[in-house]
């Protein structure tokens, strides 16, 4: 079976199976995973980026709501219920749970009944009644020797956490009514159906259990504290202002005090005692869990456990108090003394008696929510899929909210998060990422310089040919009437005496008709007008031969020439003389530039497809704003220089199927690079 098949796996649910009492605004949330590390019953599912909850799972401990950091997630709460049916005018009792004196501490008890009568509540009751009750149902219970373990059925969230996922401690679990259920039975049994019963509590699970089908329609609706000072708050009334009323209903006594950490054991009797070895009270989130495993392990054995989810119900996920737990402890105790310091406790017992038939019995039914259990080899394979297989790759950062990288697997096998949500996993794919971006954006860069250079080339190739046309053209017409002027010139001079003084103007006159004949011929090279003369050539003895003609020349005399030529350079067919005339003038420009003096370098390279020919000098370089006019016709910076000589030689490359680049730094000299391909040239001419 494949991981993903986990992920079809279908909660089934005894009661509200569509739906979840807690919403989660996932625009707020941030995905910091705290909620899935808080959560006892691995109820928060991570699914298409967003966290959800399984409500077949939820334990409604509240935990998730209280410790969100960015307040993401909240419950559904039954205050518009509450409030259409104080609308409706039925007769209502309100029931407050016995933790509202730490928590509703705006004002006085008596004031906080006048208040919610003012609201629209008929009565106002306390529900520690039905802790009065219950304790005398414990009572009986624990003095039967049952020969097991008796678990208190007081706090909800661990019903709901046994019928869940210890459903082997179902028998475990006292089979008495929660003190809401017994208040509510009690209402019940004094007003009639036709009474609604609203309960009001810091407890989250409080509003499921209502609904639970083996205690259904005791209880018309639960809200929260935080509803009730809502409810107050809209309606605008100061319960400072308010006279004070004495309670509805029956009289409780010392139940007032079960709402904290060891209450259900002093209401029971006083002679039990948390120092009794058979009889234990724990309380806390991590606590309880780990104790009720260890009793289902058999590693516990006592008659009686108190477990409490929260520090008792002052310390519930809706007490907003800002009191410490040990503040709002001391609050409840202080008036639970002193209600008990005006009472006649004989009526409070006549008040239990009068009522003792009242049936606070109730069943528990099994809700086993189970999980499919991976194999090892599942479990490896998204270990490795993430990169955290053991031993030296699983961080165990809880990141994540899972305890370990391992139960994170199990959990994606489960179905209950996707693999991907994995802190060191997304940055280890970011990195990924990153490096692949920057290799890209690196090709990009590269590709973007060669458009550049393409559409460069591609401009000055233009530019050279509409110039090259006009060149040609001008050539042409010039070429007559300097025919024209040569012939005659020479006619003249032959007429003219040796001593004539009109010779010396005449042989002027022939010196620039020549001179110009030169440049017109430089214009029909630089237009193409010439064909190219192929031959197979090798490039190494054609250089070898340019400075054969250079060498006895005076410029060269102090210039030192290097040369590094590939000794197996393949040949090419080129037009010999042409490329002689493009490497001369190159050579011929660098000790130009050099002045006589400096340090010539030749080299020659191949890749197989082409080969690179590299002139280097040690002049003073070509400054960067004449680098772009550098193969432009007519620009030159020699005094009797025509500009034509680059522009000619640019063009000979380039009809051979080659470029001709530059490379140039102010100071230290320049460098030509001519590229030529190995596959025969044509002309396209």
């Amino acid at each position: 079976m494949e991981p993903e098949t986990f992920k079809k796996q279908s909660f089934l649910s005894p009661f509200n199976a569509t739906s979840s009492d807690i919403s989660i605004n996932n625009n707020k949330c941030r995905r910091c995973f705290y909620c899935i590390q808080i959560c006892p019953a691995k109820a928060i599912k991570v699914e298409k980026n967003s966290i959800k909850i399984i409500p077949e799972r939820c334990i409604l401990c509240g935990s998730c709501i209280t410790t969100c950091p960015r307040q993401a997630l909240d419950y559904k709460s039954g205050l518009g219920h509450v409030k259409n049916l104080l609308s409706d005018k039925a007769p209502i009792i309100a029931c407050l749970d016995p933790a509202f004196p730490a928590d509703l501490n705006m004002c006085t008890p008596g004031q906080l009944a006048t208040t919610l009568k003012t609201i629209g509540f008929t009565e106002v009751w306390e529900g520690a009644f039905g802790a009065e009750l219950i304790s005398r149902a414990y009572r009986k219970l624990l003095s039967e020797e049952t020969g097991k373990t008796i678990i208190s059925s007081f706090c909800p969230v661990i019903v709901f956490y046994i019928q869940k996922y210890l459903p082997q401690l179902i028998p475990n679990i006292a089979p008495i009514v929660s003190p809401m259920i017994a208040i509510g039975r009690i209402a019940r049994k004094i007003k009639g159906a036709g009474w609604k019963i609203v309960y009001i509590t810091p407890c989250m699970a409080q509003v499921r259990e209502m609904n639970v089908p083996e205690v259904a329609g005791v209880i018309d609706e639960v809200i929260t504290f935080r509803d009730i000072r809502q409810l107050i708050d809209s309606k605008g009334i100061d319960c400072n202002k308010q006279d004070e009323t004495e309670f509805d209903g029956p009289k409780p006594y010392l139940g007032r005090v079960i709402s904290v950490t060891g209450g259900l054991y002093r209401t029971i009797d006083t002679k039990y005692d948390v120092l009794m070895d058979d009889i234990s009270v724990t309380y806390g989130q991590k606590r309880v869990i780990g104790a009720l495993n260890q009793l289902a392990a058999g590693y516990i054995k006592a008659k009686f456990l108190d477990f409490v989810y929260c520090f008792g119900c002052v310390d519930g996920p809706f007490a907003d108090s800002k009191l410490s737990v040990l503040g709002r402890r001391q609050i409840v105790v202080r008036y639970a003394k002193a209600e008990m310091s005006r009472q006649d406790f004989s009526g409070v017992d006549t008040n239990i008696e009068m009522y003792k038939d009242t049936d606070l019995s109730r069943e528990f039914a099994n809700m086993e929510q189970k999980l499919p259990i991976p194999t090892e080899e599942q479990i490896m394979a998204i270990l490795k899929k993430i990169g955290k297989v053991p031993p030296n790759h699983n961080l165990d950062c809880r990141a994540c909210g899972h305890e370990s990288c391992r139960d994170k697997a199990i959990a994606v096998a489960q179905g209950i998060v996707e693999t991907e949500y994995c802190l060191h996993y997304w940055l280890e794919q970011s990195k990924k990422i990153y490096q692949q971006l920057k290799k890209s954006h690196k090709q990009l860069q590269l590709s973007h310089q060669e458009l550049e250079q393409a559409h460069a080339q591609l401009i000055k190739t233009e530019k050279f040919a509409s110039l090259g046309q006009l060149a040609a053209g001008v050539a042409h017409e010039i070429n007559n009437p300097l025919g024209t002027i040569t012939i005659y010139s020479h006619l003249l001079l032959k007429s003219l005496e040796n001593e004539d003084p009109r010779k010396e103007d005449i042989e002027l006159i022939i010196s620039e008709a020549n001179r110009a004949k030169e440049i017109v011929q430089g214009l029909l090279s630089f237009a193409r007008e010439t064909k190219l003369r192929e031959s197979e050539m090798n490039v190494n003895d054609l250089l070898e031969d340019v400075l054969a003609l250079i060498s006895n020349q005076s410029l060269f005399y102090n210039i030192k020439i290097e040369k590094s030529f590939y000794q197996d350079m393949p040949s090419i067919n080129a037009d010999e003389t042409k490329l002689k005339q493009v490497f001369l003038n190159i050579i011929l420009n660098a000790a130009q530039a050099m002045e006589g003096n400096g340090k010539l370098i030749l080299g020659t390279s191949t890749d197989k497809k082409q080969i690179k020919i590299k002139i280097q000098d040690t002049g003073p370089g070509i400054p960067p704003e004449n680098m772009d006019k550098l193969f432009s016709p007519f620009f030159t910076t020699k005094e009797k220089g025509t500009g034509l000589g680059l522009a000619i030689s640019y063009g000979i490359i380039e009809r051979h199927k080659g470029k001709i680049d530059v490379y140039s730094e102010l100071g230290k000299g320049s460098t030509f690079t001519i590229i030529l391909p190995i596959t025969k040239c044509e002309d396209p001419l």
